[in-house]
């Protein structure tokens, strides 16, 4: 029975912390004149260690240290202006070069052009196959 009690337990504590939403940091930074944005996220409450602050960059999570001096104001993100931030968002691309047009009037990349390659290739290995065929 406690070992049942037990996985309950911790059932619930993971189940709670998946329910979770994450709570996002804007670092504001002092302005120093050379054209940044003057703004961080953090995915994590930045943490004073001596004379610099110790954060995980949102959405990469590479931790990162700012000096004291040169961080404005640490606020916490609202769950509205924390989706704004959020770039999981599908965002529609172009053409690849690589893959070349995918519109039909453009004329290119679609399956006429691999058409006529195996047609090509069909081609110059027709005159091979006599000259590999076994003599037996």
């Amino acid at each position: 029975m406690p070992k049942r009690l037990a996985f309950a337990a911790v059932l619930l504590v993971c189940a709670s912390a998946l329910g979770a939403e994450q709570a996002l940091y804007e670092i504001e930074l002092v302005p120093s004149g050379k054209g940044d944005s003057g703004k961080i996220v953090s995915r994590d409450l930045p943490t004073l260690k001596g004379t610099v602050y110790l954060f995980h960059q949102y959405p990469t999570g590479t931790l990162i240290s700012v000096r004291k001096s040169t961080v404005k104001q640490i606020t916490k993100l609202s769950p509205k202006a924390a989706a704004a931030v959020n770039p999981t968002a599908l965002k529609p691309i172009g053409d690849l070069a690589m893959q070349g047009p995918k519109s039909a009037s453009s004329g290119g990349g679609g399956p006429r052009n691999m058409g006529r390659a195996r047609d090509a290739a069909a081609a110059a290995n027709a005159g091979t196959a006599g000259r590999t065929a076994s003599p037996d």
